[in-house]
């Protein structure tokens, strides 16, 4: 039975909007021609994990994230590539009783469920979802099963003009398949390898002639609008991937790209970036339900600096985007200075610095002060000025959000003092500080559990008479090695006086970190990861390679 209540008056009811704010959203969703719940995200009234909750609770359709735990290859075929593609829905998984799971991100027609049931001969139950999710799972599975063998010998032979495109493209297509992360093009002596970053680890997928490079390393520069007659210094660009010789329906693939000269000619590293706005959703990152409550403790403050650490590919952008788009709101004036912009994000003003002399994190963090922000994101703190004035902006009225490169959370605090800061400022202004790694998951389809064996527990750092079960994967046609996807594991680091106090009598990192761990919830990333070891969730391996005792 349809509702009668619309979906903007719902979100009055539910006091999410007042009706003044409805009215502004009406009138400017007729212009723009989109759906209430969108343009209430636009407009900042809220966030999108906000509005698929209310959007559930609204159509009583229950969220993706909550029904199911992975996506079966199987049902993904059993509806028709194309019709799936046109209404934006995905199927999901196979139910009880013969039910199918379709995954939407809203109201879906009656006619559309009736054809797809008669389709695939099962009754169909949706699940809710991000549109952007969703395209980004089409992408994935729809292009697992497309056809990537390259043979460049014959076609070069041939002379074929299209050949280098269509090599450019299965290359694309294959890195999406395989969920990678970057791909690397790499001249060697005789040889050009091409590898795949997947899960923080490199893999070889392929070896093509040596007479193939500069054709299609020419190709990448021409997508990226880059200077193809430049083969002497680093060019970078980005372009919108989406194949045109294959018959193949994705959606568009954000990619950026680095060339650089080698001694075999020119390297190129393509990163595949999310879509655009893709939604973070904070609890699908690893932190438990606890912590995570905490560090939006320390977001909610009006002022001051929240530190996020680790070293490089551990994951801090995905938790400071997570975090801005947590935030944004119309009423507030979030604005980032970042190198690169790696998500675009909607309702928040976003600066690109030059990694030359035009544009410099001091001088665009300088610039942003004199905006008017509330909320600032400054993507790496690199240098003392840019410490010090990111500090000054924390303790003026300002929430300040950024990146350090420090082993732990305790140690920030030590190595803010040795880049030149004051102690006094550095307690005053911080917040909270989160340390974070990336390990491999453990993949759900070749796991089996066993004892934990006494190499392990000596790895993890534990007694040998400690006992609990461990998970691996066997290895499938699904993952790499028993692993597929990652997680964070973390620790949260936040402020009390008597760390305050500690900061500014010059303590130790150790120091402050006995004291937190004594005296606060505070526990080492080591800790989070043997927790999530006993879940299953990871493996001893994993944990001992990214932690420290």
């Amino acid at each position: 039975m349809a509702r009668k209540e619309r979906f903007g008056e719902y979100l009055v009811n539910r006091a999410v909007l007042t009706n003044d704010q409805l009215s502004s959203l009406l009138s400017k969703q007729r212009v723009i021609g989109e759906k209430i719940g969108d343009t209430a995200v636009r407009e900042g009234y809220l966030n999108q994990e906000r509005l698929i909750e209310d959007l559930s609770a609204f159509l009583g359709i229950p969220l993706l994230s909550e029904t199911v735990e992975e996506i079966q290859p199987e049902a993904v075929n059993l509806i028709p590539q194309k019709m799936c593609i046109k209404t934006g829905l995905l199927p999901v998984s196979l139910g009880r009783n013969n039910d199918l799971l379709m995954a939407c991100s809203g109201p879906v027609p009656k006619a559309v469920i009736q054809n797809m049931s008669r389709l695939s001969q099962k009754q169909i139950k949706l699940v809710l979802t991000h549109r952007s999710k969703i395209k980004k799972l089409q992408n994935h599975y729809y292009s697992k099963g497309f056809d990537t063998s390259i043979k460049p010998e014959a076609a070069l032979k041939s002379e074929n003009t299209t050949f280098i495109i269509e090599l450019f493209e299965k290359i694309m297509i294959r890195a999406i398949n395989m969920g990678a992360s970057d791909i690397h093009v790499e001249p060697e002596t005789d040889e050009l390898a091409i590898r795949f970053r997947i899960d923080g680890q490199m893999k070889r997928t392929e070896i093509l002639p040596r007479d193939v490079s500069s054709r299609l390393i020419s190709r990448i520069k021409v997508m990226a609008a880059l200077d193809i007659s430049e083969r002497r210094k680093a060019q970078d660009g980005s372009f919108q991937f989406v194949p045109r010789l294959l018959n193949l329906s994705i959606d568009k693939v954000n990619v950026r790209v680095s060339t650089l000269p080698v001694i075999n000619g020119e390297k190129a590293v393509l990163r595949l970036l999310p879509p655009h706005d893709e939604i973070i959703e904070m609890k699908g990152l690893g932190m438990k339900p606890a912590m995570l409550d905490e560090f939006y403790q320390g977001l909610a403050a009006p002022y001051g600096i929240v530190l996020v650490t680790g070293p490089t590919g551990s994951g801090k952008s995905t938790t400071l985007y997570g975090s801005l788009q947590s935030l944004r709101s119309e009423t507030t004036n979030i604005t980032t200075i970042e190198d690169p912009v790696e998500l675009s994000l909607r309702g928040i003003n976003q600066t690109q610095v030059d990694s030359g002399e035009k544009l410099s994190f001091a001088d665009a963090l300088r610039a942003i002060l004199r905006q008017d922000p509330d909320i600032i994101m400054v993507g790496e703190i690199r240098d003392p000025e840019t410490l010090n004035i990111s500090l000054r902006a924390a303790v003026t009225g300002h929430l300040v959000l950024s990146t350090l490169h420090t082993n732990d959370a305790p140690s920030a605090f030590s190595r803010m003092v040795d880049m030149g800061a004051e102690p006094f400022l550095v307690a005053a202004s911080v917040r909270a500080v989160l340390a974070q790694r990336l390990v491999r998951r453990v993949c759900k389809a070749c796991a089996k559990r066993r004892r934990i064996r006494p190499s392990e527990l000596t790895m993890l750092g534990l007694p040998e008479d400690t006992g609990f079960e461990v998970t691996r994967g066997e290895g499938c046609h699904e993952c790499t090695n028993g692993y597929r996807g990652r997680m964070g594991i973390f620790e949260l680091l936040t402020m009390d006086d008597t760390v305050r106090e500690m900061i500014m009598a010059g303590a130790t990192f150790e120091q402050i970190r006995d004291h937190a761990a004594k005296n606060t919830g505070y526990r080492n990333m080591r800790t989070d990861g043997i927790e999530k070891v006993r879940q299953g969730l990871t493996t001893p391996e994993e944990i001992a390679r990214v932690t420290i005792e």
